[in-house]
Parts: C-alpha cells; sequence; structure tokens
C-alpha cells in the first residue's frame, strides 16, 4: 500500500516529523534526532514511571519516525512520496512502480520538446 499525504500506511511523513512540505534536508534531520532521542524505546523503558502501555506507545512512534526520515531524507523516494507514488512495499530487488515512475521522468526529461 503506498504511504501518502492522503493518509494510508504510516500516515503522513512529514506530519509524523512535524514538518512542511517544504522542509530543507537540514531541517528535516534536526527533526528526526530530536524525535528519535524523545520517543527512543530505550529511553522510555528506563524512565520509572514507564509502563508496557507507554512502551508499546514509544515503540510505534519510534518505528514511524524511522520509516517516515527514510523516505523523506532519500531524495528519489521522497521525489515519489511527494507525488503519491511511494510504495514502502517495492523491494530493491524488482522493479516496482517507483522505479518505473523514475525511469519514465528521466525519458521525459531527456526528451526535446517538440517544435514545429
Amino acid at each position: 500500500m503506498a504511504a501518502n499525504e492522503g493518509g494510508k500506511k504510516g500516515g503522513n511523513f512529514y506530519e509524523v516529523l512535524g514538518l512542511k512540505k517544504n522542509c530543507t534536508h537540514s531541517e528535516l534531520r534536526i527533526a528526526y534526532k530530536k524525535l528519535a532521542l524523545k520517543w527512543h524505546p530505550d529511553r522510555s523503558s528506563s524512565s520509572s514511571s514507564s509502563n508496557e502501555n507507554s512502551i508499546e506507545e514509544a515503540k510505534n512512534k519510534f518505528q514511524a519516525i524511522q520509516q517516515a526520515y527514510s523516505v523523506l531524507s532519500d531524495s528519489k523516494k521522497r521525489a515519489l512520496y511527494d507525488v503519491g507514488v511511494y510504495d514502502s512495499n517495492d523491494d530493491d530487488d524488482k522493479l516496482g512502480m517507483g522505479d518505473f515512475f523514475t525511469q519514465l521522468a528521466t525519458l521525459i526529461r531527456q526528451t526535446k520538446p517538440f517544435v514545429s
């Protein structure tokens, strides 16, 4: 299932990191580091007031933060995500829809405009 701004699998990656779509790579990295430290499961489990629900919540949030960062920090994945065609199920070993759109975009850029 594609993870896009429509809120499908993984939700909106920009919202997960508390960023806007036009954020810079530097802003992305800073937000990721801040949230990863806050929600890291090891930090949550070491808290004396933590319970199993809060540990599970921390794990889930940390995984969402990791997934969002892994997509948005990769320029190709981010471009596909931004146009709504990123598919987290695409394997690196096979030609997925993301690879198809990347190749299509490359071909379009290489094509000279028709002048009559």
